[in-house]
């Protein structure tokens, strides 16, 4: 059974539309509350403890298309997609600016609208964007590395790419939104496998995250619940949310050291924190 811990529904007012969550090696939760174009920073029992609130293109201020992502390194730095802005904005330990890469455009380094993101054991940044069939990878600093995929169904295709997530072997995931299926690469790129929802064929997978064992959790967006796979998408269980709220547009997971798993549900305007069974 997935035990609901507590819902998070408020800052000083209301989410609106959360977005991207990470935690930190403090287990501090950080909410994209991307409606609100702000960045929000609560403990682990769900208590405020610091807000970023400036709208506009400077250092520090957001302007968010309504959705996107957050990432956490092993040094606890934070990388936020501003997509407004066309760009992705690092920020230290402490809260603090430190970089910003980025511009409107389809050459490496560029951005549409970028939506998802994630970071490797060795600081590698990997970014998706719905309205460019690629995967772009920068280092911490925000120089292009490399970039792989094209539009299409076949393997190694996107049709809006959202969710990413990068296991502890360096594998990447990739929600496949309109294909509807996840991709599963190598760290340079290479097509290894796919497969699509399980509990219903026709849901759509979102958000991605890799917990301590390797399991996927994949939100099925449009049917409202999160999916368990193995790391090769072999199916494990589903739930569909708490006593407090069902999952409504669930867009992304992420984990404490304790293993309990956060889920961020964009429609609901709430981010809601579980203590999960035994899993195989």
């Amino acid at each position: 059974m997935f035990t609901e811990l507590f819902i998070i529904r408020k800052a000083n007012d209301n989410l609106k539309n959360p977005g991207g969550i990470a935690t930190d090696s403090q287990d501090n939760l950080y909410v994209w509350d991307a409606g609100n174009s702000r960045l929000l920073k609560y403990n682990s029992d769900g208590e405020l403890l610091q807000s970023w609130e400036s709208q506009g293109s400077g250092e520090g201020e957001f302007n968010s298309l309504g959705f996107g992502g957050i990432a956490i390194d092993n040094s606890d730095n934070l990388f936020v997609v501003d997509n407004g802005n066309h760009r992705i904005q690092k920020f230290d330990s402490a809260g603090s600016f430190v970089t910003q890469w980025g511009s409107r455009g389809m050459d490496d380094g560029q951005f549409q609208r970028a939506i998802g993101i994630a970071v490797d054991d060795d600081g590698l940044v990997y970014v998706t964007d719905d309205a460019r069939p690629e995967i772009q990878v920068f280092d911490s600093d925000g120089n292009f590395i490399r970039k792989w995929g094209s539009r299409g169904s076949g393997d190694g295709e996107f049709q809006h790419p959202t969710g990413i997530a990068v296991d502890a072997d360096g594998n990447v995931y990739v929600a496949d939104y309109e294909n509807k299926r996840v991709q599963k690469f190598d760290s340079r790129g290479n097509f290894l496998l796919s497969w699509g929802m399980t509990v219903d064929s026709g849901g759509t997978p979102e958000g991605i995250g890799v917990d301590n064992d390797g399991r996927l959790y994949i939100t099925d967006y449009d049917r409202g619940r999160v999916e368990i796979y193995t790391a090769d998408g072999g199916f494990i269980t589903a739930w569909r949310g708490g006593p407090s709220v069902r999952f409504n547009r669930p867009v992304a997971v992420d984990f404490d050291s304790a293993g309990n798993v956060y889920v961020s549900n964009q429609a609901s305007n709430s981010v809601q924190k579980f203590a999960l069974p035994p899993l195989p």
